[in-house]
């Protein structure tokens, strides 16, 4: 009883602070809780489902004209969603496009997640946070 009590306590002091976060997958499924930076409790569940070209949007037949790597831009100051950028059969540059975005980054000193190039892009887990008082 005196444990649930202290847990309880603890979880009000951190919602109390606005220092209480949650993560969540792209089929709304928790993933971890706690405070920014440090989950105290994270799921058990495997890597995200890669991302198909119709689960972003795009109609069946425009993914039949897309292949080869995706270029992957993180969230940074100007923007909260991660993007994605999809090239056309035969007219991929992925790895320029990366190239000249890195050193973009490097000659302003950027500091973040950097983008990149992959064959298998995952939706990123959505975030939450809860501020009581």
């Amino acid at each position: 009883m005196r444990f649930a009590v202290l847990v309880v306590v603890a979880i009000c002091c951190c919602a109390l602070a606005g220092c209480f976060e949650w993560t969540e997958d792209q089929s709304g499924n928790l993933q971890s809780v706690g405070i920014p930076g440090v989950p105290f409790w994270k799921a058990k569940k495997p890597a995200p489902v890669p991302q198909s070209l119709t689960d972003t949007g795009m109609t069946p037949e425009a993914a039949t004209k897309m292949s080869g790597p995706v270029l992957v831009l993180p969230p940074d100051q100007s923007s909260t969603d991660t993007r994605y950028r999809y090239y056309q059969t035969g007219e991929n540059t992925c790895q320029q496009d990366l190239a000249k975005m890195l050193a973009d980054r490097a000659a302003n000193n950027e500091t973040g997640p950097a983008p990149y190039c992959t064959q298998t892009p995952t939706a990123q887990p959505a975030k939450g946070a809860a501020f009581v008082f």
